[in-house]
């Protein structure tokens, strides 16, 4: 089995997903209809898949299809489309070779349950008993102008897994791991192995509980008492290598001005969770979960965490995270505050935001508000996002869009007034508000604060490129000491030179907004544009790198800092070794066959 396993994976790698969409053997839908039973000797298969990266590309943000190649029939397809050849061959007197007959493998598509989620994606099936591997990731985008697609072969990369009637086969957590940038334009034409690699990881990612949750009816009628998963192979240890590597290598970019704390935090994928305290000082906590750590809070002596799938954690006195789950699975937390004695969250669902207040964290939680998602965009607008802050008197205000809504504790109800849009924003602990508006040009507008919880508020005036600086144009200003306001802007600091640079730039508060007043400082580290506006510590700055790494500066850029830093090449060095593992025991078993 492994020699036809091996076969497939270094002779099918590239070619199978086009094979498949372009054969009369269609790929089949794996859909779950929870009103409906399991069909006959059906089982359920899930997995979560984590890209290590920010997105996969300017139109792909994230995997719309798993491809599975179902491996166990693949003798009895051949003969089948041989004896068919044969039959027809003969019918009209030609030759017959049973070597040139094409045949095609099963082939079967998951696709995401995005109820939950933030950056991981759940996908969950049913399919036929058997033994399957997965193909590839698959992504389509088409807006009616254009259209694009993007590839991701995996099969031994993960391994074999095994679907039987009735039951769960659990595969756990997959990792698309990139080792080049995936930023880079020539990134998804580039063919090479060495561009990215796809792994699992070892340790258990229980995914019964949601497949419980959101498909409750057909649930009933399956066998939980023995859950499938991976088969053993000679690269399971390997794998466990790759696997362990990216988790300790997780991308982050949630910075969080952690409340009720001194620190600061960055939540990353895989549940790792940065810490940086008043001195700019980092420490990193790896919680019990694999899926995106997205809030924080320190409530009540205790820090808590939210993730995805209805998930919080808090640490306990031994230093133990535990975990909770005081929200549904379909909901997914996405940001955590406290004012006057009270804890609130907010969580993302498939359509719609749900606001809950708490009095502790292992209280019954209040529901007070719910509102409807709106789409980034469409066509003719671009919309703005949901955020929630709190006003002087302590009072949790929702923005939604372009309005902003007040809570009435006599109706029980939320008052909206028409108000700002913004695509970015951020309250920090001191109670000022950090935004980006929106713009109906690119999405991103004009960097924007306000001193006064929301009452007025004032535009900063920068100058950036009118494309080519998107990662800068999205991140939120800091504030630093002594009312100074710090932002990235471009800058010509030799006079008659037509190049102008991306530098630290820093005004009075009063000021920013006048061009003119600005002071340029050092310029930013290479691909390293993104920042971290809310682990500001001091005069500590702190900016995110395409690939992961964060920086920091004390002195406006002048010198930078590692803080977290992304070990490509020993990722690199270990994905090669796992390719040279293949090939040896591809060896092995063709040597065998001899």
């Amino acid at each position: 089995m492994h020699g036809n396993i091996i076969r497939i994976c270094l002779v099918l790698a590239m070619t199978v997903l086009v094979a498949a969409c372009q054969s009369s053997n269609p790929i089949q839908n794996t859909q779950l209809n929870d009103q409906q039973p399991l069909k006959l000797g059906q089982g359920v298969v899930a997995l979560e898949l984590i890209n290590n990266t920010d997105r996969l590309g300017n139109l792909h943000p994230n995997w719309g299809e798993v491809i599975i190649i179902r491996i166990d029939n693949e003798e009895q397809r051949k003969q089948a489309a041989i004896a068919k050849a044969k039959e027809k061959a003969l019918k009209k007197g030609k030759t017959f070779d049973p070597e040139a007959v094409d045949w095609e493998h099963e082939y079967f598509s998951l696709r995401p349950n995005s109820k939950g989620t933030v950056s991981s994606q759940l996908f969950v099936g049913a399919m036929p008993e058997g033994e399957y591997l997965i193909g590839s990731l698959y992504s389509y985008y088409n807006d009616g102008n254009m259209s694009s697609w993007i590839t991701m072969p995996v099969f031994q990369s993960a391994g074999v897994f095994e679907v039987k009637a009735t039951q769960l086969t659990n595969l756990g957590t997959i990792v698309f791991q990139p080792l080049l940038n995936t930023k880079e334009p020539s990134f998804w034409s580039n063919r090479t192995e060495q561009r990215a690699y796809v792994t699992r990881l070892s340790g258990d990612t229980d995914l019964a509980p949601f497949v419980k949750h959101h498909y409750q009816n057909l649930a009933s009628s399956m066998d939980f008492s023995s859950i499938n998963s991976w088969k053993e192979d000679p690269f399971t240890e390997l794998r466990a290598k790759l696997g362990s590597l990216s988790k300790s290598n997780a991308y982050g970019e949630r910075a969080i001005a952690l409340q009720g704390s001194e620190l600061n935090a960055l939540a990353a994928r895989f549940g790792l969770l940065h810490l940086v305290n008043g001195q700019g000082d980092l420490t990193t906590e790896s919680l019990p979960t694999s899926s995106q750590l997205t809030s924080s809070l320190h409530f009540q002596g205790n820090l808590l965490v939210g993730s995805e799938r209805g998930l919080l954690f808090s640490k306990a006195q031994n230093g133990q995270w535990q975990s909770s789950q005081p929200i549904s699975a379909k909901e997914a937390f996405v940001w955590l505050g406290s004012a006057n004695g009270f804890g609130y969250a907010l969580a993302s669902s498939q359509k719609q935001h749900v606001l809950y207040r708490f009095a502790g964290a292992d209280t019954r939680w209040q529901k007070i508000g719910e509102f409807k998602k709106k789409a980034n965009n469409n066509w003719l607008v671009q919309n703005g996002g949901l955020f929630v802050f709190f006003d002087a008197q302590g009072e949790p205000k929702i923005i939604n869009d372009n309005k902003l809504l007040s809570f009435n504790e006599a109706t029980n109800s939320w008052q909206a007034t028409k108000y700002k849009s913004f695509k970015k924003f951020s309250q920090l602990k001191t109670g000022e508000l950090i935004a980006v508006e929106v713009s109906q040009w690119d999405g991103f507008g004009d960097q924007v604060i306000s001193l006064d919880y929301g009452q007025s508020w004032q535009t900063i005036e920068r100058s950036t490129r009118l494309f080519g600086d998107a990662k800068a144009d999205a991140t939120l200003p800091a504030l630093l000491p002594n009312n100074q306001i710090a932002s990235v802007g471009r800058v010509k600091t030799v006079k008659g030179s037509k190049k102008n640079k991306l530098r630290i730039i820093t005004a009075d508060i009063q000021n920013a907004s006048d061009k003119t007043k600005w002071t340029p400082h050092g310029e930013l580290k290479a691909n390293c544009s993104t920042q971290l506006a809310e682990l500001t510590q001091g005069s500590t700055l702190f900016f995110l790198c395409d690939q992961g790494q964060v920086v920091s500066t004390s002195d406006l850029g002048q010198s930078w800092d590692v803080r977290i830093d992304i070990d490509i090449a020993r990722m690199q060095a270990q994905y090669e070794a796992f390719l040279a593992s293949q090939k040896k025991e591809a060896k092995a078993n063709s040597d065998e066959k001899l």
